[in-house]
């Protein structure tokens, strides 16, 4: 029996070649691939009948594939991509089987639960003589090059699956997909963000040692903004205490955010109005006086945090609070308090 999918979650698409004819398999497979994945040619072992699973997941700004597979092999001409959904990379983790890949003049032979990165608009051939099970990971162009500097050139390289960052990514990837149609869309959003910072230290640990990591999105940047998450309440907190409790000095931390145009407290205040705002329209906080939210993450100064939630929300916090009592009971009519 199927689990079912939880609350508010997207039903992942299933493809299968068990209800197709064996003569239009590979005709079949190919359109899906080069409607999901990437515009390639496809072509089966001469000795077994083609078949394959396909199941994928959305998460977040990724996707999750799980495929099952006869022998096969993937061909990716020099052509542009057809969507812009298509221009991305793939992250593949090995379950079983025999895999290789081939791109820009390199050759990757991947065993039990090791990955690689590959291109999906640059030409490529996928190699599988025999039958597969694999993970793909679809990451936007974009949102991996903002990580990693000069991701172009860290593809077809192997990424162990048995020792160091390599073998924690392969088996946090494998661990969430047992249990991919059961997550909820928070959790697949934290788990995307997750994978993505995995993989980029992944990657990190094969590059050719020329490249470096991009400078707004570095491993640095992520463990400073967990020990900010982490001591948002505390009102004393600042850029020598997140410097300390981060082990990095201030004037790299300033460095790093000054990348993303803002400084760490200015990004310190911007998460705890976010804290604020959503305990006020939170109804498990209805009785929860402003002031005491306030407090709650972080501010001292009532007239200071008004001020700051106004300029972030454009409203005051009573104002927004009223927002909620409007959706609980759409027939309130009581004045606002001035």
């Amino acid at each position: 029996m199927s689990k079912p999918i939880p609350q508010g979650m997207t039903e992942p698409l299933t493809f299968s070649t068990s209800d197709i004819p064996a003569s239009e398999r590979t005709g079949w497979l190919r359109d899906v691939i080069c409607r999901e994945y990437a515009n390639v040619e496809v072509t089966s072992s001469a000795r077994q009948i083609l078949s394959q699973d396909l199941t994928i997941f959305p998460w977040d700004s990724l996707r999750l594939s799980i495929v099952r597979s006869s022998g096969i092999t993937l061909q990716r001409l020099p052509r542009e991509p057809q969507m812009i959904s298509q221009d991305t990379y793939f992250a593949v983790v090995l379950l079983s089987g025999n895999y290789v890949l081939e791109q820009d003049g390199k050759e990757v032979v991947l065993q039990q639960g090791d990955m690689t990165i590959y291109d999906a608009t640059r030409p490529h051939r996928i190699h599988c003589p025999g039958d597969i099970t694999l993970l793909i990971l679809s990451i936007p162009r974009p949102l991996l090059r903002e990580r990693i500097a000069g991701a172009e050139r860290c593809t077809a390289l192997r990424i162990s699956g048995t020792d160091g960052i390599g073998a924690v990514t392969s088996n946090f990837v494998r661990s969430s997909s047992l249990q991919a149609g059961m997550f909820t869309a928070p959790e697949i959003s934290t788990l995307a963000d997750h994978t993505l910072y995995l993989l980029t230290l992944a990657a990190i640990s094969v590059r050719p040692t020329d490249f470096s990591m991009s400078r707004s999105r570095s491993p640095s940047l992520r463990r400073i903004k967990a020990v900010i998450e982490d001591h948002i309440p505390d009102v004393d907190l600042d850029t020598a205490t997140i410097a300390r409790r981060a082990g990095l000095s201030a004037r790299y931390i300033n460095g790093l955010f000054g990348d993303e145009g803002k400084s760490p407290m200015r990004y310190v205040w911007k998460r705890r109005l976010e804290n604020c705002a959503k305990d006020m329209l939170d109804p498990r906080h209805a009785g929860d006086q402003i002031y005491d939210i306030a407090l709650r993450w972080g501010f001292s100064d009532a007239s200071h945090f008004s001020r700051a939630f106004k300029q972030q929300f454009g409203r005051t916090p009573r104002e927004f609070q009223q927002q909620r009592v409007r959706r609980q009971n759409p027939l309130c009519t009581a004045p606002e308090r001035p």
